[in-house]
């Protein structure tokens, strides 16, 4: 049986590598972006089960990433889950837009992180693409 695969989208390298060794430790595979341009390229050489991006980044924001891979793909990971520090209901209201996507409060914790994903890929909450 293969290992799922997260995909991680940050332009914080730091974050990147925190959350890649605490997916791993919990037997995931993992792969990293800096932006949502690496990200395309990433999730057209492999697929992968869940993908954690910020909403702010240089180069493709969070929210132009999933738009792009809802209209013109690769695909857009069935679980998916938009990190951000941003209240304003701007910020938010055009993840209504995509099922299977939910936005997760910074400041989030690996942990915490790791916690949410295990529990969607087992009750199949957001996977069903």
């Amino acid at each position: 049986m293969s290992k799922q695969r997260v995909l991680i989208v940050d332009d914080d390298a730091s974050i990147r590598r925190v959350l890649s060794r605490a997916f791993e430790r919990a037997g995931f595979a993992t792969g990293t972006a800096p932006h949502g341009e690496a990200a395309l390229a990433e999730l057209s050489a492999a697929h992968y089960d869940v993908m954690i991006c910020d909403i702010q980044m240089p180069r493709m924001s969070g929210p132009m990433l999933c738009r792009h891979l809802t209209t013109t793909g690769p695909y857009l990971p069935a679980c998916t889950l938009v990190v951000t520090s941003r209240s304003e209901d701007d910020e938010r209201a055009w993840v209504s837009a995509f099922p299977g996507v939910s936005i997760i409060e910074k400041p989030v914790g690996p942990k915490h992180l790791l916690g949410v994903v295990k529990q969607r890929l087992q009750t199949g909450i957001g996977t069903d693409r």
